[in-house]
């Protein structure tokens, strides 16, 4: 015969082994699922391309296509024509497709917008005197802004990855100018 108390006894010691040792085999697996699930994820900007930051922005003056002849001194130099003044921006090793991004981020960044040229067609005026024992001409010059461009990506996990820093100088998209005499 069966002593049904202590059966009752050895199966609940059984069972209750049993469970321990599957909680033991089951909760390493959930935790170790649970910590993975937990842990940081890169953030959604590591997938996005590169972007630029705009810094050191400044007045510049950059010099156009427009400039007399030489005039030795004392004398009055007149600048007087009809004729296209032009302007090209400054910066190098970009494609022109990257130096648009470029130009469009620093328009934002300076609050005026600047451009990779500027051109204007005009009636052209201008006189200066040249003093005596000075051979001089006028030069024209087109409002523009210098700035640091960098480029960057975000890089896992969250961090910014500089990959280059350059001098940019770019006209401003407004017609103003400034004569000046130069050797």
């Amino acid at each position: 015969m069966i002593d049904n108390g202590r059966f009752a006894m050895r199966f609940r010691s059984m069972a209750a082994s049993v469970l321990l040792g599957c909680a033991l085999c089951v909760a390493p697996a959930a935790l170790g699922a649970g910590a993975s699930s937990l842990a940081i994820q890169p953030c959604p900007e590591v997938n996005d391309p590169p972007d630029y930051k705009i810094s050191n922005g400044a007045k510049a003056w950059m010099k156009t296509n427009l400039r007399s002849d030489y005039l030795r001194g004392p004398g009055t130099i007149t600048y007087n024509k009809t004729t296209t003044s032009s302007v090209n921006a400054s910066i190098t090793g970009t494609t022109s497709a990257e130096a648009g991004v470029i130009f469009a981020k620093a328009s934002v960044s300076l609050a005026v917008s600047v451009g990779a040229s500027y051109s204007k067609a005009d009636s052209w005026s201008y006189a200066a005197t040249v003093p005596a024992g000075k051979t001089l001409r006028l030069q024209q010059y087109k409002e523009g802004r210098s700035f640091t461009v960098q480029k960057y990506r975000i890089v896992p996990p969250c961090k910014v990855k500089y990959l280059w820093k350059k001098n940019a100088v770019a006209p401003v998209k407004s017609p103003s100018y400034l004569w000046q005499l130069v050797g």
